[in-house]
């Protein structure tokens, strides 16, 4: 069960750095080769796994295991996941508005 508690923790920890280098390999894949986009693509769902799904079973496991500690952590790692959810629905909410002058 530790075993299993630290690398949903370590893929929690990972999943800003997958995010980057989803964008990175997006933006850098001028010809849209194939193999690049898909590489692309289990990055970014690799990111998004670990932000929405490793706080959830990390808890899950920790709370079937009894592990006091880490089912702190892991509710912390849950609270900063939904508020970073949070603030890029909000950031991406103003970024979708027109600018002032504009018609949308």
């Amino acid at each position: 069960m530790t075993r299993g508690i630290t690398g949903l923790s370590l893929w929690w920890l990972a999943s800003p750095a997958a995010f980057v280098l989803s964008s990175v390999v997006g933006l850098t894949s001028r010809d849209r080769d194939p193999f690049w986009e898909m590489v692309s693509v289990v990055l970014l769902w690799s990111g998004v796994g670990g932000v929405v799904a490793a706080p959830a079973v990390g808890l899950l496991i920790a709370y079937r295991s009894g592990q006091r500690p880490a089912r702190r952590r892991f509710a912390i790692m849950g609270a900063v996941s939904l508020t970073a959810c949070a603030l890029a629905l909000l950031f991406w909410a103003f970024a979708m508005e027109c600018a002032p002058g504009q018609t949308c």
